[in-house]
């Protein structure tokens, strides 16, 4: 409603205009009359929508009027429906199951239920295939057609295919084998060596071994049983080969008694000796007996030898051998 208004007081300037403009003129001309224009159809206008075009078109000799024609609004026009119908995409084929089975890739043993423990009934070679039937609770052995026989083959040798998740546990797994006991094997009796009979023997705990840093020696005893002296009894030493053959009582160092001192002062460390009793030779024995440089007779041991390991140089004294 403003909107008409004031188009209509425009209009009513406009006439007094004209009007004004025209009676300044030398001559006045009748004015003609006004013709009525039909009343134009009003149109709301959307609220916010301007319209910029004029709103009506008028002669300034006619007749005011107070209807102003306003033009219709464009209506939006909807895009036509899709006449194209959407192919329907065909169904997928659904993949067909594929039975579950095991393939070789080496000689495997086949056995007659899950474990290591059950028989062997036969050999898978590299290539083959088996179909699968069956698991134990574990899924470690698969029960397979083993050329139509019922097999079990472990699973971490071989390959599987197929749905194995689907593979149901065998419900009657046949008992595994009771091992048959072994007899025990006899622990051997570690068996000493006859020990040989001597005609003499060592005594124990006859001698004793004192440090004597000048020189190394030993000497001792042979006797028999009522410990009486014996002389004329052969008696060796001993270390790193023979030494030195001596017999007891000789060289006048006393009844039964014998003794050596080998190294000529201390012994070197380390160095092993033996002392026992040896056949004597036919012929006596030379002055301080047999060595190196004489030759030796028949050192076959009579006796236990005295063994020791001299780490310093010692006095020992004491070593006896009795006549058995």
């Amino acid at each position: 409603m403003t909107t008409r208004k004031t188009l209509f007081a425009l209009f009513i300037i406009v006439i007094l205009t004209a009007l004004a403009l025209a009676g300044c003129g030398a001559k006045e001309t009748p004015l003609p009359t006004p013709t009525r224009t039909p009343k134009p159809t009003f149109t709301p206008t959307p609220e916010g929508q301007i319209i910029n075009a004029p709103l009506f078109e008028k002669d300034v000799s006619a007749a005011p009027t107070d209807e102003v024609a306003v033009l219709p609004t464009d209506t939006p026009t909807p895009p036509p429906p899709p006449t194209d119908t959407p192919t329907p995409v065909p169904p997928t084929d659904t993949p067909t199951p594929v039975p579950p089975s095991v393939s070789v890739g080496q000689v495997v043993n086949v056995r007659s239920g899950p474990g290591t423990n059950y028989p062997i009934i036969g050999r898978a070679q590299p290539g083959q295939k088996y179909p699968i039937t069956g698991k134990n609770p574990a899924g470690t052995w698969w029960q397979i057609d083993f050329n139509g026989k019922t097999g079990w083959i472990i699973d971490k040798l071989v390959t599987t295919e197929g749905q194995t998740d689907a593979v149901e546990v065998v419900a009657s797994i046949p008992p595994a084998p009771t091992p048959t006991p072994r007899p025990p094997t006899p622990t051997p009796i570690p068996t000493q060596p006859p020990k040989p009979t001597y005609p003499y023997s060592l005594g124990e705990g006859t001698w004793r071994c004192d440090p004597n840093p000048g020189q190394t020696y030993f000497n001792g005893f042979v006797r028999d049983r009522q410990n009486n002296p014996i002389n004329g009894v052969c008696v060796h030493i001993a270390f790193y080969g023979p030494r030195n053959t001596k017999c007891s009582g000789c060289d006048g160092v006393g009844d039964g008694v014998w003794g050596f001192s080998p190294f000529g002062g201390p012994a070197p460390p380390g160095t092993p000796v033996e002392i026992y009793v040896v056949p004597c030779p036919p012929e006596p024995l030379p002055p301080g007996g047999q060595t190196v440089q004489t030759g030796f007779g028949d050192l076959t041991p009579l006796s236990d030898k005295w063994t020791m390991t001299i780490n310093e140089s010692v006095q020992c004294t004491g070593i006896t051998f009795y006549k058995n």
